[in-house]
């Protein structure tokens, strides 16, 4: 925990430790810090961060480093308070060695196909599975739901029965029983890839077009592939832009591609919008001062 606050410091990590004043490391992982406004947007754009928000509990040893806490936020996401919660069973990723926090980046890059926004997101995420299965549960709306079963690498979407319970059905034991809005996008997978632009979110910043070029080259012919810059920052917003002569290449490549790990990210390929999801790590429409 301490590298992540060390690296928004010049002079390291003393400085780092002075500003740590609790920790969390059992059932649930976290810190609090003393550190001003502008520092914890930095620190919210940190790999491994899922959240930074403000301290309520300053005066007490007791910290809240679960997500329970964060409805706030989604009620200021979904203004009409008809969200519920959801249990999101994903495919098994294209690696065999994952760690969690490549996990949660992960499935929060899933569910910004959906929200638009990676904070938004990663507020809305309260449960996390990451080992033997795969998956997470999330605060949103119906209709977010139901646009969420067809984003490729989602099995399913249906009603969380266990919400205040940390045993979630990430296997699918009770998916016949249920005859809710449980939702398969197995169906809207079938259909054929007709593009041949894709649009790939979840890079890791230092990624470059040349590393990425070589990561999507065997499936075909390529026209271009095209990482999106900041034009202050020069830096990568962490989405490109991959284009080839045939859709037979592209329907291959997002097959195989989404969810491969890339200079340790672990990255989400889908079909290219005509408007593209207006969004980058660090950018969030709410804003959420002691810090945990």
């Amino acid at each position: 925990m301490l590298k992540q606050c060390k690296v928004l410091w010049a002079s390291g990590e003393k400085d780092a430790q002075m500003c740590i004043y609790d920790a969390s490391w059992d059932t649930h992982f976290g810190f609090c810090c003393h550190v001003d406004y502008e520092t914890s947007q930095k620190l919210a754009r940190l790999p491994g961060v899922l959240l930074v928000k403000p301290d309520p509990d300053f005066g007490s040893v007791n910290k809240d480093y679960s997500f329970s806490n964060v409805q706030s936020a989604t009620t200021m996401l979904f203004p009409l308070g008809n969200t519920k919660h959801w249990l999101v069973r994903m495919d098994k990723p294209g690696v065999e060695v994952v760690t969690k926090a490549q996990m949660v980046d992960y499935y929060a890059q899933i569910l910004t196909k959906v929200l638009g926004n990676e904070k938004d997101a990663q507020m809305c995420i309260y449960h996390v599975s990451w080992q033997s299965n795969f998956g997470f549960c999330c605060e949103l709306d119906e209709e977010s739901a139901s646009n969420l079963a067809s984003v490729p690498g989602v099995l399913s979407v249906q009603p969380d029965k266990s919400y205040d319970s940390d045993n979630k059905d990430y296997g699918g034991n009770d998916i016949k029983k249920s005859k809710d809005l449980s939702i398969s996008a197995e169906a809207s997978q079938t259909t054929p890839t007709r593009t041949k632009k894709l649009f790939v979110t979840g890079l890791s910043f230092y990624t470059s077009e040349k590393t990425l070029r070589e990561a999507f080259q065997g499936f075909g012919q390529l026209v271009e592939v095209k990482i999106i810059m900041d034009k202050i920052s020069k830096r990568s917003k962490g989405y490109a832009f991959i284009e080839y002569t045939t859709e037979e290449a592209a329907a291959a490549a997002l097959n195989e591609m989404n969810g491969k790990i890339i200079n340790g990210w672990m990255i989400v390929v889908d079909v290219a919008k005509t408007s593209p999801p207006r969004y980058s790590r660090g950018q969030s429409r709410s804003t959420t001062t002691r810090w945990n």
